[in-house]
């Protein structure tokens, strides 16, 4: 426990009241890798939309918003024009998916590297339709302007030229767009630091998280309120395999009885306090977001933290180590050898 100590006030109040009351802190690094390749097409519409395609599948990381704004930043265009696009193999011919951390660290790269490829290409189209040397053409705020000069085109109007103008070269010719497909081996190093707070009523074993707070380093927060949410639901994923979720099976057949969420338990919004989190910011140097992944923060330290947040009320109890998941009825059963215990003075 790194030498905290649960207040003694806490500790006392709580005594008061006949429960036991405990405090921890987890401090952690997480190496995160996941599949290396990664995949993407960036695609610029004359329409006034941008299609990205790629190798990742979103299943609640909040891709549609997060992608959006990297392409928003990038190309300088509206953030609901960009349409994402996920999960479809006739379109997209690799991609990793979302693990370990993986998704932002690599879509960062992928869509990075085809948006830059989109720019160098619109402004080889705007030199020839603005008449202007491919170095005099810059790109900024969705525009390619000629340097000096008032002319300028906007990057869907440069995507409606490359494919109906008949006097392009044939490698400007048709949608602008490109791919990005890269092999990333350098995984990410997420870090921080929980602390915990229980009580526990001694008669029936049941345990009340009473205050729980967290800081995480994810390198560059692309979206902080998306990074609270991936924290928050991490942080309850941990709290459920150290308290509640263990597989059942039956000892004759071997048949698993806890196949369904009738008899398998989660972590309810009851069951949980309101988080306290934060997230803290050292950018990464091995990819060009400064990502270091957000994603599984909390299932890393909260399963450390809330065991030993326990073993620290129970420790006048004698107890000094609890097995996952730390049940009601494991507690009473941890109090309830204690209590049978004889005492070294007893007759």
């Amino acid at each position: 426990m790194g030498g905290l100590r649960c207040p003694p006030q806490g500790r006392k109040a709580a005594a008061e009241r006949g429960k036991r009351r405990g405090i921890a802190v987890a401090n952690y690094v997480e190496f995160t890798t996941g599949a290396p390749r990664e995949w993407t097409k960036v695609n610029v519409l004359p329409e006034g939309r941008v299609d990205v395609a790629i190798g990742t599948l979103s299943s609640g990381q909040g891709h549609q918003t997060s992608f959006a704004q990297l392409v928003t930043d990038w190309l300088g265009v509206p953030h609901d024009c960009v349409r994402l696009i996920q999960g479809d193999t006739d379109i997209i011919p690799v991609g990793g998916g979302s693990h370990s951390g993986r998704s932002m660290r690599l879509a960062g790269v992928v869509i990075g590297k085809a948006s830059d490829a989109v720019i160098a290409k619109g402004k080889r189209i705007a030199g020839h339709v603005l008449e202007a040397d491919e170095p005099d053409i810059e790109f900024t705020s969705g525009r390619f302007i000629v340097k000096g000069t008032d002319r300028s085109l906007g990057v869907f109007e440069v995507a409606r030229e490359a494919m109906q103008r008949v006097d392009l070269p044939d490698d400007l010719k048709g949608p602008l767009a490109a791919e990005g497909d890269e092999t990333v081996q350098v995984g990410g190093y997420p870090f921080g630091s929980h602390v915990c707070e229980v009580e526990i009523d001694p008669d029936d074993g049941t345990i009340e998280i009473v205050g729980y707070a967290a800081v995480d380093d994810v390198g560059r927060a692309i979206n902080p309120r998306i990074l609270h949410g991936q924290s928050h639901g991490a942080i309850a994923q941990g709290v459920g395999q150290a308290l509640l979720e263990g597989c059942a099976y039956d000892r004759g057949s071997g048949q698993l009885l806890s196949g369904s969420f009738m008899d398998y338990a989660i972590p309810r919004a009851n069951d949980l306090p309101m988080f306290a989190t934060e997230i803290s910011e050292v950018h990464a140097t091995n990819n060009p977001l400064g990502v270091r992944a957000g994603g599984e923060g909390g299932t890393t330290p909260a399963l450390a933290v809330m065991v030993n947040a326990i073993v620290d009320a129970l420790k006048e109890d004698g107890v000094t180590h609890m097995e996952m998941p730390v049940t009601a009825e494991r507690v009473w059963q941890a109090i309830a050898r204690f209590r049978d215990k004889p005492r070294p003075d007893s007759t």
